[in-house]
């Protein structure tokens, strides 16, 4: 029999934040750049991600570069000289969206691991099974789903998958620059460094993120996931990568998310009862360490997504 190890990922934005996220627990760091990727919390040069390789390599670690931007013409220029690249450095996988990627690694004849993450569009087992067949190692799936789709996901594909456990989740994506735009309409300087937040005029408590990249403008959930209470179920289903996605969010914060989740899956792992009795314990630690304006939730995967 396989002993089951699920594999806890994290976000990270630069060399430090790897180092701080491994050694508080994180079995692999998700990085990238913004030519390639979107919503990364910061720019890796390929000397960075050479340096978090090796470094993360001789930790028993591993890295994944986010390479999950929506293609366009540029971009196919591009990216088959930066794979390369990448799989001379020896990363564990790519994380990529755009279907144009099977193409672009058959015609480089690259063996980089590819994880599909199409975001929204990985709703069903069919979908998974038919890009399997094309080449995938593994899939993330849409945050839209229920705890009980994903379970039956699991049982119905032969290749591991991850889900979101911890943090924001983006809800709105545009190609355009929609907050340089504004400000160019009313004539005032835009200041790409401050955080900005949306909020609605009928819930003054909502709040937002919206921040711009060279990939567009990107909307941010009002709420942070927090799942730490229902690990029991998740490992009892045997998911195999558990995701914290800490941008927008400080290393601190970040690192001392990665080690409560860490304590509780091991824990689980270890003694089910042990977890049952502290879990409410997890869930205080991140109370007290979340953000005032930033509440927690479960997203969606206790409730069924209304179109």
């Amino acid at each position: 029999m396989t002993l089951y190890i699920p594999e806890l990922q994290a976000s990270a934005r630069n060399i430090d934040e790897v180092k701080r996220l491994a050694l508080a627990g994180a079995d692999a760091l998700l990085i990238g750049h913004q030519q390639f990727a979107n919503r990364v919390p910061g720019d890796f040069e390929l000397s960075d991600i050479r340096e978090a390789t090796e470094w993360l390599h001789n930790q028993g670690k591993k890295v994944y570069v986010r390479v999950n931007a929506i293609y366009h013409n540029q971009h196919l220029t591009e990216l088959p000289s930066y794979l390369k690249e990448l799989e001379e450095i020896n990363v564990d996988g790519i994380i990529a969206g755009d279907q144009s990627i099977y193409q672009i690694l058959s015609d480089i004849n690259s063996s980089l691991p590819l994880t599909w993450d199409p975001e929204t569009l990985s709703t069903n087992y069919q979908t998974l099974n038919f890009w399997a067949n094309r080449g995938l190692k593994r899939a993330t799936l849409s945050n839209e789903l229920s705890l009980t789709a994903v379970f039956e996901m699991k049982e119905k594909v032969n290749f591991p998958i991850n889900i979101q456990v911890h943090g924001m989740t983006n809800i709105f994506h545009s190609k355009r620059k929609l907050i340089r735009n504004y400000y160019n309409q009313i004539d005032q300087a835009y200041d790409s460094t401050v955080q900005r937040y949306i909020k609605e005029n009928k819930k003054p408590e909502t709040h937002y993120p919206i921040f711009e990249d060279v990939n567009g403008t990107h909307i941010m959930s009002n709420e942070d996931l927090a799942m730490i209470e229902y690990l029991d179920q998740i490992l009892d289903a045997k998911i195999d990568g558990l995701y914290i996605e800490g941008i927008l969010k400080t290393i601190d914060y970040n690192e001392q998310i990665v080690s409560l989740y860490r304590e509780a899956i091991d824990t689980y792992l270890d003694d089910p009862a042990a977890y049952a009795l502290k879990k409410a314990d997890y869930k205080q630690a991140i109370d007290e360490i979340q953000p005032e304006s930033r509440r927690l939730n479960t997203g969606f995967y206790f409730k069924e997504q209304i179109y």
